[in-house]
């Protein structure tokens, strides 16, 4: 049921247009729970082996130098339920986002959300092991929430704003990374206050954003990897 008003959504501000990076990095994910239920172990409320291999532990990445967690955990999820209400998210975000800013700027935004993620998580949680696209998701919150601010929209009036403190408040839940989603929030906030600063000076200066987020992601991933030792030191 949830499924129509994100359509009506995504429609209402993209028009025709169906968004590309979007749509790739749902059936992404779609794709990997689809292994990890085919592997014997996902199903509606838990994840699978495939998961745990695709999974943020500090241990993997610093000792068997499986860098690649950093990035592939946002393509795994703890099982349907958590994997259904990312890709909404991701659908009615990342639809309006790609469309405005194009294929490249909002995939690199959506990496730089990623890699803001994995480093909440390991400075919040770094003995635990991680999975979800909630970082990139809160990421592209963050950045619709400055872009509208600046844009003189009331957040709250648009909802974006109720959307953020929401999920912030079930963040704290148990079972649930709170680093993560505030990584991704904070580095989203970030990637919006940069874009935001570049559409105010002209289209040339928009076409630049690409370069702002994948600095932002260099940073966090630099960042990551002290944040990385310090975790392994916590075992």
């Amino acid at each position: 049921m949830a499924a129509r008003p994100a359509q009506r959504a995504v429609k209402k501000a993209t028009g025709d247009y169906r968004p590309p990076v979007t749509v790739a990095l749902i059936a992404s994910c779609v794709a990997v729970f689809a292994w990890d239920v085919f592997a014997g172990g996902a199903n509606v409320g838990r994840s699978g082996s495939i998961a745990n291999d695709f999974a943020l532990w500090a241990p993997a990445v610093k000792f068997d130098n499986e860098w690649y967690r950093v990035i592939s955990a946002g393509f795994a999820h703890s099982g349907l339920i958590h994997l259904g209400f990312n890709m909404w998210l991701l659908w009615v975000l990342g639809g309006t986002l790609e469309k405005r800013f194009g294929a490249l700027a909002f995939g690199t935004m959506y990496v730089t959300g990623l890699l803001g993620g994995s480093l909440g998580a390991m400075l919040v949680e770094p003995t635990s092991s991680v999975v979800g696209a909630s970082g990139a998701v809160f990421g592209l919150m963050g950045v619709t929430l400055i872009l509208q601010r600046m844009g003189g929209i009331g957040v709250f009036q648009s909802g974006i704003g109720m959307l953020v403190v929401f999920n912030v408040v079930l963040s704290f839940r148990s079972g649930v990374s709170l680093g993560g989603h505030l990584g991704g929030l904070a580095v989203g906030l970030a990637m919006g206050a940069a874009l935001g600063w570049a559409k105010a000076r002209g289209k040339q200066s928009e076409t630049l954003a690409p370069i702002a987020f994948a600095s932002i992601g260099f940073v966090a991933l630099v960042l990551l990897i002290p944040v990385i030792d310090r975790a392994i030191e916590q075992f």
